[in-house]
């Protein structure tokens, strides 16, 4: 599989740790600049035969899809309404309602907020009314011209604010989980690697995964609440974040799955 990467993501360190896991496992792969607005790659990519995987920016996955890519990204069943009717009360907030960013209700106590969907058109966070009025104002001043990544009608979840001991993403592939990494205890960035996740967490992305995925491939959160173990959200595992997972047992988890064989890609109109 030949493997494209996009050179503005994550952080310099993991961004290292998949191009020397790349050459030391001796796979096919490219660095390319993507640009967010315009959807080139620089430099061009003449396009290889057989199957290409991205690893970057939402921009650079949308890219891979408009040019009919394949596995490309996994970009299917994204939406978080979908994951609440799906998964239920398994899902943190359960609770949530859903409306245009710049039409929420005023709320008298902190709560979270997130996309809808997984477009990275801002990173979810726990805020309060008047740090979202203010927030809200700066989108509406905004104009089509400012290309701005949120407007008054980008669709967003909106729960309580909820308690949490300790977070860990887990990486799923065909229903198992290949890798995992802690990121946070409590609301203190804390990354740790795979061999520290409690094992019951393993087993709650896995029992889940099976009952229904999104996708062949993807990124499930999860948190430790008073509550018992639940899903925070699902994000596309193409774009999201390594913290401290192991890199060679996820690249060879992706280029193990059993696809077809494809030598020709032909870009959407």
């Amino acid at each position: 599989m030949y493997w494209v990467v996009g050179n503005n993501m994550y952080s310099e360190e993991n961004f290292e740790n998949l191009l020397t896991t790349l050459k030391r496992l001796d796979l096919p792969h490219s660095v390319h600049c993507v640009r967010p607005f315009v959807g080139d790659l620089d430099p061009e990519l003449p396009t290889p035969d057989g199957n290409i995987i991205v690893m970057g920016s939402y921009t650079l996955a949308r890219i891979a899809k408009r040019r009919g890519w394949y596995p490309g990204a996994f970009l299917d069943d994204l939406d978080y309404r979908e994951h609440c009717a799906r998964w239920g009360d398994a899902m943190l907030n359960y609770d949530a309602t859903y409306s245009g960013f710049g039409y929420i209700s005023e709320r008298r106590e902190p709560f979270f907020i997130r996309p809808t969907e997984d477009t990275k058109a801002f990173t979810g966070e726990v805020t309060d009314w008047p740090s979202y009025v203010e927030w809200r104002d700066r989108v509406l001043a905004l104009t089509p011209e400012d290309n701005p990544t949120v407007t008054k009608d980008t669709r967003v979840v909106v729960s309580s604010k909820k308690e949490i001991y300790n977070e860990t993403r887990t990486w799923i592939i065909d229903k198992r989980v290949v890798t995992c990494s802690g990121y946070k205890v409590g609301t203190i960035k804390r990354y740790s690697p795979p061999e520290t996740v409690d094992p019951r967490i393993i087993k709650f992305a896995e029992d889940h995964a099976r009952w229904w995925s999104p996708n062949r491939a993807y990124v499930m959160d999860i948190a430790d609440t008073p509550n018992g173990l639940k899903i925070v959200e699902i994000n596309n595992l193409n774009s999201a974040g390594w913290y401290r997972c192991d890199m060679q047992k996820l690249i060879m988890a992706l280029e193990d799955m059993p696809f077809p064989e494809v030598a020709q890609h032909v870009e959407e109109p």
